[in-house]
């Protein structure tokens, strides 16, 4: 994301602070800063004129189109070929007379094309060195004198500073220079210029606007009004210069104003046409079909996408972009201005399935807080009135879900903040930080009673350590002295039970080639049953995840067992093995017991019982003897209710 620094001086005088000290304090308090460019425009002896008439140039080539372009400059009329698409008459645009040094280097200068003298050029945002956008020359508002040199109204020198947007995907309210002027403000302790935003009281006797929600998940918060009296205007020259300074293209003063907004404070607005749409409903799409958005292009649409309709259909693909038929035209004189709060991960879903991510739903993306639709309405109503509109309130400022009026607050220990930090901040201090944030602070005891401002999302700021980052951020991370935790050290107690289960293990696993195993921690009942087997009194779970799954093993091997076909069709000759718990009901609890098994396994022509007998039992001799325990003692096992123990067999068990 770009930020343009005069842009940020609107709302804060940070003076003439060095531009790179300004980025270096912003990484390292706010956000990470990748480079700051200088922007250089030109705006010396470049003169606002305005076009007096329009004659056609025989080109030769049909696909060329130019014109004789006869302007006037306070009294004087010069002619200059000009091939702009956009030139029309009385329109007021920047006039560069012969000798005048352009961006890049480019001196103007008199000439002939195509058999006309050319005085001067009629320039556009690139030739300026204003901005990337050559589509068309300049319009400016019809306010500014013609005459008046460009200096007068333009800075010359921007820098650019370019912020990495991995570092603010939590922080919704700093994708808009605002957020970005507040941070600055607390950084520096300056002062915070409000908004200057129209008072919505005087509308509230109106009646609302025809606003529905049929999906609050998707939509938490729609707010919309209707604007009438609307002249055709473009934008003053501040609000076109910065925009194209972050690279975005002036196109007229409705459309403006919803990118400049945007890009104040991080709340995307729509303007729709007022006469097409009387009436708003948010809902899914509801089926499979198509819609096409206002860059002609027909959109695959699913039931689960997000809508903005009207009763005739959908007029606009919620959070991302508007449709054809409702966009503002040139000539529009009433607007419904829409700003809306979204659910993040149904914009992205949608966005990326169409390979649609605009800048708005770059913002939806991140959570927007609901306190920006209002404001943001206000704000475009005062732009309005500021840009020389006189502009008639239909409505009242209609809201339906969540507004986001009421602040949320937090309660925390005020000491909690200096012993996570590992400073001791004072706590005048903590709250002169946390204030300048637009936080409400008082001091109860050591209670920290707080009011988290409205422009912040609950994603962002809802538990006590986000209140820690953000007083140790502004405090300076840099001020903080390093220092290892303060613990006591104690002797380390080796565990001789866990000691064991390692070298069991390592014995399996590598001197004797066993593979180890594991099985669930409870009995599948569907297996006991084919193998006949009873455990007898077992705990039972309150929510298997199966219905034959209800008991917890009393043993090991008969989930080891469960493996053998399996692993039979595959190979010869295999062992595995399993170190882990089994449970036993007692006293009307239980006892959890750690229990080693295993079994081996050989076809029939490897060999016969004998050997697999003397194999296995060499290996539970060697257990017994690196675990430091007796010597076993094996004997017969006689009748049994473990189905795998037979009598007078000493090893195998093949079931059916």
């Amino acid at each position: 994301m770009y930020l343009s620094l005069d842009w940020l001086k609107q709302y804060v005088d940070i003076g003439n602070i060095d531009p790179g000290e300004t980025a270096y304090r912003l990484t390292m308090a706010t956000a990470e800063v990748e480079g700051v460019e200088t922007l250089t425009r030109s705006v010396r002896n470049i003169f606002v004129a305005e076009v007096k008439s329009i004659e056609p140039i025989d080109t030769g080539d049909t696909g060329k189109n130019m014109n004789l372009v006869t302007v006037d400059l306070d009294g004087k009329t010069f002619e200059t070929v000009c091939g702009a698409p956009n030139v029309t008459l009385g329109m007021k645009s920047p006039l560069a007379l012969p000798g005048t040094e352009l961006a890049g280097g480019f001196v103007v200068k008199d000439q002939e094309l195509y058999g006309k003298k050319s005085a001067g050029i009629l320039l556009s945002p690139m030739e300026l060195g204003w901005g990337e956008s050559h589509v068309g020359i300049m319009a400016l508002p019809d306010s500014i004198q013609v005459g008046t040199e460009l200096a007068d109204f333009v800075p010359e020198v921007d820098h650019i500073i370019e912020i990495d947007n991995k570092s603010i995907t939590h922080r919704p309210d700093l994708w808009g220079h605002y957020g970005f002027a507040r941070e600055l403000a607390a950084i520096y302790g300056l002062e915070l210029r409000p908004l200057d935003c129209s008072d919505s009281s005087v509308w509230e006797n109106l009646d609302s606007f025809p606003l529905r929600i049929d999906d609050l998940d998707g939509c938490p918060g729609y707010s919309c009004l209707d604007i009438d009296n609307l002249k055709p205007a473009f934008s003053p020259l501040d609000i076109q210069y910065r925009l194209l300074a972050i690279g975005l293209r002036p196109i007229n003063l409705l459309v403006d104003l919803t990118n400049y907004i945007m890009c104040e404070i991080g709340q995307p607005m729509h303007a729709f046409d007022g006469e097409r749409v009387r009436d708003v409903i948010v809902a899914p799409f509801g089926k499979h079909g198509t819609f096409v958005t206002l860059d002609s292009i027909e959109r695959s649409m699913l039931p689960e996408d997000l809508m903005i309709n009207d009763n005739a259909g959908p007029i606009a693909l919620a959070g991302i972009m508007g449709g054809e038929d409702s966009e503002i035209r040139d000539d529009t004189s009433r607007m419904l201005l829409e700003s809306a709060n979204f659910d993040p991960s149904r914009i992205r879903r949608t966005a990326v399935r169409l390979g649609l991510r605009s800048d708005a739903s770059l913002r939806f993306e991140k959570g927007q807080p609901p306190f920006h639709m209002g404001e943001s309405i206000k704000r475009f109503v005062r732009l309005l009135e500021i840009s020389g509109q006189s502009p008639v309130i239909r409505s009242k400022l209609t809201c339906e879900g969540e507004s986001g009026e009421t602040a949320r607050t937090l309660t925390m220990k005020q000491r909690y903040i200096a012993y996570t930090i590992g400073e001791n901040i004072p706590p005048e201090k903590t709250v002169g930080i946390l204030e300048s944030l637009g936080f409400g602070c008082e001091i109860k005891g050591d209670d920290l009673n707080l009011t988290i401002p409205r422009h912040r999302s609950a994603r962002d700021i809802s538990i006590p350590n986000d209140i820690v980052e953000e007083v140790a951020r502004v405090y300076g991370y840099d001020n903080i002295v390093p220092s290892m935790p303060e613990m006591e050290l104690r002797q380390y107690t080796f565990n001789e039970n866990l000691q064991k289960q390692h070298k069991v293990r390592r014995y399996l696993s590598q001197s004797r080639g066993y593979a180890e195993a594991y099985t669930y921690s409870w009995y599948d009942d569907t297996w006991l049953t084919r193998i006949g087997y009873n455990p007898g009194d077992t705990l039972v779970l309150k929510n298997p995840s199966a219905d034959n799954n209800t008991r917890m093993r009393r043993d090991i091997l008969p989930n080891l067992l469960a493996l053998v076909e399996a692993n039979a069709t595959h190979e010869d000759r295999y062992a595995m093995y399993e170190v882990g718990n089994v449970y036993h009901p007692e006293n009307g609890g239980r006892r959890q017991v750690m229990q080693v098994a295993g079994i081996e396994y050989r076809s029939k022509k490897l060999g016969g019982l004998e050997e697999l007998f003397l194999s296995v039992k060499g290996t539970v001799q060697e257990i017994f003897y690196i675990i430091n325990a007796k010597p076993p003692i094996f004997r017969p096992c006689g009748n049994s209710p473990k189905t795998w123990c037979i009598p007078r067999r000493r090893s195998g068990h093949r079931f059916q």
